[in-house]
């Protein structure tokens, strides 16, 4: 099983985030951090990360790398 670095509290609606989502990931190419959820129609909810361009939705099989969970 890989080790993750693990962060620092981030306030308490992150660290809720957090038990489902990685904090800090790379996709895309690009590095981005945890910003909150959307749920979907079906209600599942995907993560919202933010990149140097903007926020988007990252499915979770695109991750390429996790930096800290």
């Amino acid at each position: 099983m890989a080790k993750y670095k693990k962060a620092a509290s981030q306030g308490a609606y992150i660290d809720r985030l957090r038990t489902k989502f990685p904090l800090r990931i790379i996709a895309d190419g690009y590095e981005a951090v945890l910003t909150g959820v959307q749920p979907l129609n079906e209600g599942q909810p995907m993560p919202l990360y933010r990149f140097p361009g903007g926020v988007k939705v990252v499915d979770p099989a695109t991750i390429v790398n996790i930096i800290e969970w």
